[in-house]
């Protein structure tokens, strides 16, 4: 029974493994155990939302910074990492980071030709980049 009512708390509390073992402070967890359970993190994808011709040289984001609370929020409030970091880093200090293109897509040549934009679950930024880059096209290429 006890194995139940731990899946049950597990699922519906979502719970960290801080938060486990402030839970069952009897569970005795050596270090180099509790080293291999963190999971590695993962690289973060966000979308450029500038204008490489608008703006060169600099390259523009825009994220959420998460915040969110386990416990069916009334645990502590956890903060995404690298929102977190990235809102409260200098304008100046580098960001260590990479560009994956998008071959498949790219606006028309001619600003004239409308565009319907669909971005599922992509957030504002790469419609910023599009704009800003179809303002550009009509202000340096005519239209």
């Amino acid at each position: 029974q006890g194995l139940q009512e731990y899946e049950e708390w597990k699922w519906s509390k979502n719970p960290t493994i801080v938060e486990v073992l402030e839970e069952f402070p009897s569970v005795q967890m050596p270090s180099t155990l509790l080293l291999t359970q963190l999971p590695l993190l993962q690289p973060r994808y966000y979308s450029i939302s500038s204008s490489p011709e608008m703006y060169p040289g600099e390259v523009h984001l825009t994220v959420a910074v998460v915040s969110y609370r386990t416990r069916d929020g009334e645990g502590p409030i956890h903060h995404g990492v690298c929102s977190s970091w990235l809102n409260r880093i200098q304008p100046d200090e580098v960001v260590p980071c990479f560009v994956r293109g998008a071959p498949g897509f790219h606006l028309p040549q001619d600003p004239q030709v409308p565009c319907i934009l669909i971005g599922p679950g992509t957030g504002i930024a790469p419609f910023r980049s599009f704009w800003q880059q179809r303002l550009f096209d009509i202000q340096h290429k005519g239209g």
